[in-house]
């Protein structure tokens, strides 16, 4: 992370957020702020650096199908394909100056600092809105002569921390649900879940996926694990005998359609779930096996 911003050559700190329009649509704004607001996101960039590196400088991949704890360290790369609405965030310049964005906490979205190095390298660091609209402690500013200011006076608050920083290369994530909310993966997850699911057909030849095809343009979960599922590398070693008997095991019923094998009703999620390493069953003890969903399939070691 620090090999792609220098945090100690902050150059210039630009302030703006993200608003609803009365048609629902989103834009964001560039608002004028003064040192002392730039000094708060400075400070507030450096509580979020000091935080959301690993102790041991191993970072976990961020994946779309995994569920995460409110609080937890990831790196994505930005140039994913599910990145796409990141990817624009960052990229994005010239934004329109917009002075009394903040007289409506209602319609903000989210707001981002937007920080340079000494190199020109940009670096966003991006908050959920919330706390401007919630509980008020901290550090408040307003808006005095078109301008952001820090004053004593209980308007917004500046949230301690950023919930994900955006650099060239990467996504930094420390607060995964505000960072999928924003990035708007259920939107990407479902727009192309038919599609890709088909496509799985031509990687897993066993399983026939035109129920599933069917089944995940109408179930959110499913589009997310196929969305997973199409970026994986692996499933073209999954043979039909051990798919077969882990399913079997793990409670997930198959039916022949052809020469292929598909869920049964019920078990399409199940389905999804065991292509995604997600089923399971533990033998610890005689008699029948147990089996469980796992909500989180980190190696071990890792």
């Amino acid at each position: 992370m620090r090999t792609e911003f220098n945090f100690d050559r902050i150059q210039s700190v630009e302030f703006c957020v993200n608003l609803t329009g009365a048609d629902g649509e989103r834009s964001n704004y560039l608002v004028p702020a003064d040192r002392s607001v730039q000094d708060a996101l400075r400070q507030v960039l450096a509580a979020t650096a000091a935080v959301i590196e690993p102790e041991d400088g191993s970072w976990p991949t961020f994946e779309l199908s995994e569920k995460y704890a409110s609080r937890e360290t990831l790196r994505a790369a930005l140039a994913a394909e599910e990145m796409a609405a990141i990817r624009a965030l960052h990229a994005e310049e010239g934004w329109p100056t917009n002075a009394g964005a903040l007289a409506n906490p209602a319609r903000l979205a989210y707001y981002f600092g937007v920080f340079r190095d000494d190199r020109n390298r940009k670096l966003l660091g991006v908050r959920k809105a919330t706390q401007f609209k919630g509980a008020f402690r901290g550090r408040f500013v307003s808006v005095i002569d078109d301008t952001l200011r820090m004053v004593a006076d209980k308007v917004f608050k500046l949230d301690n921390e950023f919930d994900f920083l955006i650099s060239a290369q990467h996504v930094y994530v420390l607060h995964p649900a505000a960072f999928e909310h924003i990035a708007e993966f259920e939107s990407y997850a479902a727009e192309r879940a038919k599609e890709k699911a088909l496509a799985l057909g031509e990687t897993v030849a066993f399983l026939d996926f035109t129920g599933l095809a069917k089944y995940v343009e109408r179930h959110r979960r499913a589009a997310r694990l196929v969305a997973a599922l199409s970026g994986r590398n692996d499933l073209g070693t999954i043979t039909k005998a051990m798919f077969t008997k882990a399913a079997a095991e793990t409670g997930v019923v198959l039916e022949r359609s052809g020469h292929k094998l598909t869920p049964a009703r019920g078990s399409e999620l199940g389905c999804l779930e065991l292509l995604d390493h997600r089923r399971y069953t533990t033998a610890l003890r005689p008699g029948q096996k147990p089996a469980f969903i796992a909500a989180s399939r980190r190696p071990v070691g890792h």
